[in-house]
């Protein structure tokens, strides 16, 4: 898919991006911004290699589980207009009752997944069932520094509320109108902080 045909689609990561701050979005879409690379997220990329590659020799579910797998995808590019999202899948793999999605992310677990993470997956998993053309039952959150999962059954609630979060994200693009702040704890880790504070 080209740029151009891109331009009317959100990006998977941009769900994660509005839990975080809604003001993100704004200058993401609205303004046109980049986000800023940092440390870890090269050091985040490298863990995915290593994943991949630890994916290929892999025979049961995120390589810890006894669940047997019938098929694996590695980064699959999905895209659906239907939903208005892209994105790539870190993993999907196909078991006995449909399937399931693997979401790695850089970090140390959390007590419990932040939604942030799980609405992106869900979102995954929603293009998934669109491509593949086979259900999926549930998500897994891995937390690649500790190596602690988190499985969570899909559910319509979650569904809807990514619809939800889409249709946010959309309103906030086309209206060119910044959000106003949620939550000024967040601010202090945001790479928008010194153009934010000047809106």
């Amino acid at each position: 898919m080209s740029e151009d045909e891109n331009t009317c689609l959100i990006p998977v990561t941009w769900i994660k991006q509005y839990c975080f701050c809604p003001r993100i979005i704004y200058y993401l879409g609205a303004l046109g911004f980049t986000e800023r690379v940092t440390e870890s997220m090269i050091e985040g990329k490298e863990f995915h290699s290593t994943e991949e590659r630890k994916l290929r020799r892999r025979s049961t579910l995120a390589g810890e589980r006894k669940e047997k797998v019938k098929a694996l995808w590695s980064r699959l590019h999905v895209v659906s207009e239907r939903l208005g999202l892209y994105g790539t899948v870190d993993e999907i793999a196909e078991v006995n009752n449909g399937l399931v999605i693997v979401e790695n992310k850089f970090m140390k677990s959390p007590k419990k997944p932040y939604p942030a993470h799980v609405y992106q997956a869900v979102a995954y998993a929603m293009l998934a069932e669109e491509v593949l053309h086979k259900p999926v039952r549930r998500i897994i959150l891995k937390y690649l520094r500790d190596g602690k999962s988190f499985e969570i059954p899909i559910t319509e609630d979650l569904k809807k509320h990514v619809l939800w979060i889409v249709s946010r994200i959309k309103s906030i693009i086309n209206k060119e109108k910044i959000p106003r702040e949620m939550n000024h704890k967040k601010c202090r880790n945001c790479g928008y902080k010194k153009v934010c504070k000047g809106a």
